[in-house]
């Protein structure tokens, strides 16, 4: 549990720091750059629909009027509406602010132009230099105005001013938009704001010079925003808004991507057809087109840094949010970026936490940021732009705290833990209790394991003959080669009892045929005994022998002592019967005894003999006893017929008798001084005798 809340701890910590930088503003900077790139990978990205051309009022458009300074005539932008609405233009919008009087002859031409058809919106925008209009009646003029959409369905403050076209020229004009456009943080133009609020109570919501545009066709007349979040157009597309009104663009491209005609061709269109020649643009240029007017000449450059250009003209911004608007797809950036980073601080310490190393924790985390950046790609083309910054940073920065604890805290307790375990601790035993300490806790369960004892004869004869300290040299490097067979097969070294093993197999490290694994132990461990024996009589000292008990069975393995000290062990009757089988080869004069249950593991890859049924002391019922020989693959010829020849004695008892007598007479020629082979003999005496062998000596 404490390391679970170490884990909880170190998410916590990450995702408020999120918070803080988030609080900074730093977050939405990391957000912006996230948001640019994904722009300018291209992924998704459309086209102009078709439905928009921009006239531009451009440098040879200027020199064209030669000495008539701009603003021009209002006759001529009159001439140019009238040319359009010829034309079968669906709206005409002028991203020109008509504020300012000239001659009054022409402002009425082009008062009357505004007035005498539909499809035209005009340019004004907010300012908060002053509240309201010029005068009252212009205020009263624009509240009169506003959309049919109630305000509270907005959250964003109220503008304070605002500056409209000249009164007989809002009074002519189908719609007002205004043009403001807000920058990010940074500068950089991604949103646009489709509706805002101004006037008193009640507040009145006024449309971007875009939304104005669409609404000024008759077919978009009944926009409305349906529900906070959702813009109805009139052509059945549902706009998806922030609560705010605005919208992410779903930028074509960068400046100039819109089709595009300067505005003195359409002048000379127009002379053309006065004097009946073919115009420059032929009607179908603007037919059932949207067309914004704007101006890009030298000295009047309204241009804007954005995702894909840093010098992007402010009427393309208002013909992407039309074009949005058209195609219903503008990007929707949910609000999703706290509960994310939550998400995702959680989900990276609990990779690092769960996972064992450092690799496969550092992979996990790799393919689980691969995974986000895909799911953010999909979403990017579903027009849904997930918020990256928040999740990225939180998931980094608990990812490094969680790397930082568990290399400097957990490293420094698992080395130490190495230190204390390996010695007795098979190397994948000792792995899994790196990866979990926890379990390390008193108490146990019931498991089915092999237990494994050794015993050394001969130790006090060698001890009465050794110098102590050459004697606990012998004992050290007695245990460690005699503890490598078992270590090697995944057993577990419980205890040293003077100058005895006690081995555990199958715990706590569950493996398949625990059995055949203890007795492939043993058979290694008798061949290094027979080592040390030969190195002792090198060196004229006592021979030892090694004896081996192997029982597999049911045993309550667990760590068990007090609560400041205690050992991982096993108890229980199968550790007993263990015990029991290794004192049994004295009986027997054999060197490893294995149960029945045990050795119904081992099938052919282990040489071995059938020893009885053995009814050791303290358990009445008997059990079958085999020993081992030789590991099949390397075994003698001579060691297969003693075996072969054994196992015919086997075979003929009980029924046969002089079958028995026999094949353990050709037993006794091929091993002399065999012990076992001379009490099979003794027994077989008797006629009661069924092939048990009861002992009364531990």
């Amino acid at each position: 549990m404490r390391r679970v809340g170490i884990a909880a701890l170190l998410a916590l910590v990450g995702f408020l720091f999120v918070l803080a930088l988030r609080a900074t503003g730093a977050i939405d900077r990391l957000e912006a750059v996230s948001l640019d790139a994904r722009f300018a990978s291209g992924l998704g990205r459309s086209a102009p629909s078709g439905d928009i051309v921009i006239a531009w009022i451009d440098q040879e458009s200027m020199d064209h009027m030669g000495d008539v300074p701009f603003p021009w005539p209002r006759e001529v932008y009159g001439q140019v509406l009238q040319h359009l609405r010829a034309a079968g233009a669906r709206a005409v919008a002028f991203d020109v602010l008509f504020d300012q009087r000239s001659n009054a002859e022409d402002e009425r031409a082009f008062a009357e132009a505004l007035a005498t058809g539909p499809g035209d919106a005009l340019a004004m925008k907010f300012v908060s230099y002053r509240d309201g209009g010029r005068n009252d009646d212009e205020t009263r003029l624009f509240a009169a105005r506003h959309l049919p959409i109630e305000p509270s369905s907005l959250v964003r403050a109220r503008e304070r001013g605002f500056v409209l076209p000249l009164p007989e020229f809002a009074a002519g004009a189908d719609r007002l938009g205004f043009v403001n456009i807000k920058a990010d943080a940074d500068g950089t133009f991604r949103r646009y704001d489709l509706l805002r609020l101004s006037g008193g109570e009640p507040a009145q919501v006024q449309p971007s010079l875009a939304l104005a545009t669409a609404l000024a066709n008759p077919a978009f007349a009944q926009t409305a925003l349906a529900e906070p979040g959702s813009l109805q157009m009139g052509n059945g597309a549902t706009v998806p808004t922030a609560q705010d009104g605005s919208v992410l663009l779903n930028l074509r491209g960068p400046a100039f991507t819109f089709a595009k005609v300067k505005f003195v061709n359409i002048l000379e269109s127009i002379n053309r057809v006065e004097n009946g020649e073919p115009p420059l643009y032929p009607p179908a240029t603007f037919r059932d087109k949207f067309v914004l007017i704007g101006i890009h000449a030298e000295g009047y450059e309204d241009a804007h840094p954005t995702a894909l250009d840093a010098h992007f003209p402010g009427v393309e911004l208002h013909a992407t949010a039309l074009d949005n608007l058209l195609c219903g797809d503008p990007l929707q950036a949910p609000a999703w970026d706290v509960p994310l980073a939550a998400a995702s601080a959680a989900l990276a310490v609990a990779t690092v936490f769960v996972l064992p190393g450092v690799v496969w924790p550092a992979l996990a985390l790799a393919a689980l940021l691969a995974l986000a950046l895909g799911l953010v790609a999909w979403c990017w083309l579903a027009l849904i732009a997930v918020p990256t910054a928040a999740p990225l940073v939180a998931g980094g920065a608990s990812a490094t705290g969680a790397f930082l604890w568990r290399l400097v805290v957990e490293g420094r307790q698992k080395r130490e833990m190495h230190r204390a375990f390996r010695s007795y601790l098979a190397p994948e035993v000792l792995a899994e209790v790196l990866r979990n300490p926890a379990a390390l806790r008193l108490g146990g369960e019931t498991r089915d394991v092999t237990l494994f004892f050794t015993d050394l004869q001969g130790f006090t004869s060698l001890a009465e003959k050794t110098e102590p300290q050459q004697l606990v040299a012998f004992l050290n490097d007695y245990f460690t080669r005699m503890c490598a067979p078992v270590l090697a097969e995944r057993g577990i070294i419980d205890k040293f009892i003077g100058d005895a093993i006690m081995a555990i197999f199958g715990a706590p490290a569950t493996t398949a045929s625990h059995g055949a694994a203890a007795v492939r132990a043993a058979v290694q461990a008798l061949d290094v005994s027979d080592r040390i024996a030969a190195e002792l009589a090198a060196r004229g000292l006592p021979t030892i022998a090694t004896r081996i008990g192997i029982h597999r069975g049911p045993a309550v393995v667990g760590n068990m002592g007090s609560s400041s000290r205690f050992d991982y062990t096993a108890i229980g009757d199968s550790v007993n019967l263990a015990a029991r089988l290794e004192g049994a080869n004295k009986a027997f004069g054999t060197r490893c005894l294995v149960s029945e249950t045990a050795w119904a593991d081992v099938g052919e890859t282990i040489v071995g003999r059938e020893v009885g049924r053995v009814a050791v002391v303290g358990r009445a019922a008997p059990i079958g006893v085999f020993e081992p020989l030789a590991v099949r693959a390397t075994a003698s010829a001579d060691v297969l017929a003693f075996a072969d020849r054994w196992q015919q004695a086997m075979r003929a008892m009980p029924g046969d008798r002089v079958g028995v007598a026999n094949a353990l007479a050709a037993c006794s020629a091929m091993r002399p001084d065999d012990k076992l082979t001379k009490r099979w003999q003794e027994r077989l005496a008797d006629p009661a005798f069924d092939g048990v062998f009861t002992l009364d000596a531990k």
